[in-house]
Parts: C-alpha cells; sequence; structure tokens
C-alpha cells in the first residue's frame, strides 16, 4: 500500500475556513475529502486513509494531508489552494526498523474519560488533558505503536471547531524517538492515533534524524 503525502498552502483569503476566531474542522474535513474519490462505503475518510494536520506558519495556514490512495489536487477549491506539492512516502517508511532513530510531529486530542468519582455532570464525559498530563497520553500512546520516544516537546494549540460548535483540544508533539516495533508503528501511521481524527488530529509524521538524513 502506498503512502501519499500532499503539502497545501492555503490561499490567505480563504475565510471561510475559521469560525468564531477558530479553525472550522467540518470545513476544512469536506474540502480535504475532495481529495478523495467518491464511492468508498459509509467511512470514507477512514477507507482513504485521509489524515491531516494543520500548522500556522509565518506565511500562512499550511495543511499536510496523508491518504492510501493518490491526491486529487485538481478536485481541491481554487479559493483554498494557494500552492500544493505531493511525494510518496512508500519508500521512507519502508527503511523503518528497530532500533533506527527518528523525528517526529503529531498534533492529538489528548483526553480521558471522567468517571464514577467525578462530579454528576462530567460522569462519562471526555475532558481534555493538559501539561503533563498530556505529555503522559502521548507516551503511552507512543509506546504502545512501537515507538519509545527519547526527547519530547509538547505545545498547547488553538482548540479546533467541530460538529455542533464543539472544541477539541490540541496539543502537538515533537522530539525524536527509537522505532521498537516497525510493524505496529506502520499501521498507526496509517490509521492516527488517539480521537478527533476527522478534525486534524492523530497524524503520525516521521523523518530521518540527522544522522540518517
Amino acid at each position: 500500500m502506498d503512502i501519499w503525502l500532499t503539502q497545501i498552502a492555503v490561499h490567505p483569503q480563504c475565510t471561510r475556513l475559521w469560525r468564531r476566531g477558530l479553525l472550522d474542522g467540518d470545513q476544512l474535513h469536506r474540502e480535504l475529502m475532495h481529495l478523495v474519490p467518491d464511492g468508498l462505503g459509509e467511512q470514507p475518510r477512514r477507507a482513504s486513509g485521509l489524515l491531516y494536520r494543520a500548522e500556522i506558519t509565518r506565511t500562512g495556514l499550511r495543511i499536510l494531508a496523508q491518504t492510501c490512495i493518490p491526491p486529487q489536487l485538481e478536485k481541491l477549491s481554487h479559493d483554498f489552494v494557494h500552492s500544493a506539492q505531493q511525494r510518496c512516502i512508500t519508500g521512507f517508511l519502508a527503511t523503518l526498523h528497530a532500533g533506527m532513530r527518528v523525528r517526529y510531529r503529531i498534533a492529538a486530542n489528548p483526553t480521558k474519560r471522567h468517571g464514577n468519582t467525578a462530579e454528576p455532570h462530567k460522569r462519562g464525559k471526555l475532558a481534555h488533558l493538559h501539561g503533563e498530563q498530556a505529555e503522559l497520553w502521548w507516551l503511552r500512546k507512543a509506546t504502545n505503536v512501537g515507538l519509545h520516544p527519547l526527547q519530547l516537546h509538547a505545545a498547547q494549540l488553538s482548540d479546533i471547531r467541530g460538529t455542533r460548535d464543539t472544541r477539541h483540544g490540541v496539543t502537538q508533539f515533537d522530539g525524536t524517538a527509537m522505532v521498537t516495533d516497525p510493524q505496529q508503528l506502520h499501521t498507526a501511521l496509517i490509521e492516527g492515533i488517539g480521537r478527533a481524527k476527522t478534525y486534524g488530529c492523530g497524524m503520525l509524521s516521521l523523518g530521518p534524524t540527522q544522522e540518517h538524513s
């Protein structure tokens, strides 16, 4: 299975992606689904392997989108794309092996569900984790998918708006890590990690460290 990475510089005049000062995850998801063909069944995002991450850079909004289907850049709206480029990353992923050191980045939605000891109105609901709790969440998730973090930097990002004006908290984790289980890691790269994948969370990006570049 080939994995494609598409980098999109969003047109600076594309204001419809923002709602009340926050990125509109619903709008962005609908736009990025144009990258893949119709007719993919009841769960087209999952079937296409679409994962994405929004990054605010000094030149504006940039989207990194990953798919298991060659992306249809020509289907994206003209007011959305300022520039775009794509590449197949299957070759790099095939080099992953136990003991290999890599750089990683993931914008995730670290959460926990309130238990019976919580206040009645919170029981059973999800809470976004912050600070040390968020870092521990990532360390557990990374270890479970075959990645052993060696360095970790966590940064709280702006929330992303979802359906019915819900808000999804986002924490970005960066650092270096050692591959411990290439097969599990490859599965996590394709399926994503954690919740809120529709809204731009869960896409794990890996790259060679300087010693492997």
